[in-house]
């Protein structure tokens, strides 16, 4: 699943900067990071309903994400990450497309151990032929062992259909 994907590469990312602050920190601690990369993905023909029937579209693009870190002195640490992801993509028909991704997100870690994360996202696809954008808006908590995603409890959909954004967005 693509937002399986994504959440996995968020949730790691921030447990990978959790793990080096403690929560008894007395002072507040900042951390900044720029991860910059290559990405590609594949949207599979009949997967997007958003695209003709047996067109598949394949792309590559440069990745952008920061991240920044707080610790506060109370223990509560706040992650904020914003990815963004510009390339170009080409459908099974030949059409070369651009494409956008841009994904915020803020997870607070609570010194009682909940965790609480707001994601908005945005995947558009332009170009000749099938072009689209789809989105979302979430809020979600969850306390470790529960995984990062996908929600067990208090999922609150601002924006977005889940089955959309699961078929349509690749990154």
């Amino acid at each position: 699943m693509p937002l399986s994907r994504k959440l996995t590469i968020h949730v790691l990312l921030a447990l990978m900067l959790f793990v080096g602050v403690s929560s008894a920190a007395a002072a507040p601690a900042t951390d900044h990071q720029v991860i910059t990369e290559t990405v590609s993905f594949t949207i599979p023909a009949d997967q997007c309903p958003k695209l003709p029937a047996g067109v598949s579209v394949s792309g590559t693009g440069e990745r952008k994400m920061i991240i920044n870190t707080h610790t506060k002195k109370d223990g509560t640490t706040e992650i904020r990450v914003n990815d963004l992801i510009k390339g170009v993509a080409t459908d099974s028909n030949g059409g070369v497309h651009k494409f956008v991704y841009h994904n915020s997100s803020t997870e607070t870690i609570l010194p009682s151990g909940l965790h609480e994360v707001s994601m908005n996202d945005i995947f558009v696809l332009s170009g000749p032929g099938p072009h689209y954008s789809v989105g979302f808006n979430w809020r979600w908590t969850f306390t470790p062992p529960e995984p990062f995603f996908a929600p067990a409890h208090d999922w609150e959909i601002l924006h977005g259909d889940p089955a959309l954004i699961f078929a349509c967005d690749p990154l």
